[in-house]
């Protein structure tokens, strides 16, 4: 989500903060997209979902091209779909990102 947040996504995000997180419709549209970010990061937390790659026991970027590879193998035709569609550049930014 923090990897799609532009000035382009951030209405789609902060509206899922206003529909999921109950944030204020009339705040400001990035503030609010951000919050609604963190709010889901902390959810995830709270129920014990790992959040970074590093606290799944990933402690490179020695795979990620060929995780990418297989993401975009499998998963590519729902990723161009995505907030903000995703190539094979953008998933190994965001593994790294994810470390």
């Amino acid at each position: 989500m923090r990897y799609s947040l532009n000035e382009e996504t951030a209405p789609r995000f902060a509206q899922y903060g206003v529909n999921v997180w109950g944030l204020d419709a009339n705040a400001d549209v990035m503030e609010n997209a951000k919050l609604a970010i963190e709010k889901t990061a902390e959810f995830f937390k709270s129920i014990g979902l790992p959040s970074t790659l590093r606290e799944t026991g990933i402690t490179s970027d020695e795979h990620f091209e060929e995780m990418a590879d297989h993401i975009k193998a499998h998963w590519f035709a729902d990723l161009k779909y995505a907030i903000k569609p995703l190539d094979r550049n953008d998933i190994i930014q965001i593994l790294k990102n994810s470390l």
